[in-house]
């Protein structure tokens, strides 16, 4: 009996550390181009990163017929997001930041304007 008792012990504690098990959390964005308007833009470039050496947080992507563009990625991150049209240099282009949270999608709004190349930066 004394066996039987630690047994179930033993199973009993197995059981509870094997539920604890922490799932990875997953952070993802919704970039939305808008013009100054507030009128979403299709097909508009969009890149995230890290300002960080060696990073590995990097996305491109295009912009889908509502003006928006989804990633995700397994990390806590503040990326900073650019969106242009155009190439060398582009016709519009706009800058925002994304500050990523667990398990929750973060929507941001990127505003393009007409790209000046006396400010050719964000």
């Amino acid at each position: 009996m004394k066996n039987l008792s630690k047994l179930l012990s033993l199973l009993l504690l197995i059981a509870v550390l094997w539920s604890c098990k922490k799932e990875n959390p997953t952070y993802s964005f919704t970039v939305r181009v808008i013009n100054e308007e507030g009128v979403a833009l299709p097909n508009m470039y969009v890149e995230a990163s890290a300002d960080v050496p060696n990073t590995l947080a990097d996305f491109s992507g295009k912009t889908d017929e509502n003006g928006e563009v989804s990633f995700t990625y397994e990390y806590e991150a503040v990326l900073k997001v650019r969106a242009t049209r155009g190439s060398n240099p582009p016709s519009w282009m706009g800058c925002n930041f994304v500050k990523l949270e667990p398990n929750n999608n973060v929507n941001i709004n990127v505003v393009v304007q007409p790209y000046d190349p006396s400010q050719p930066g964000c």
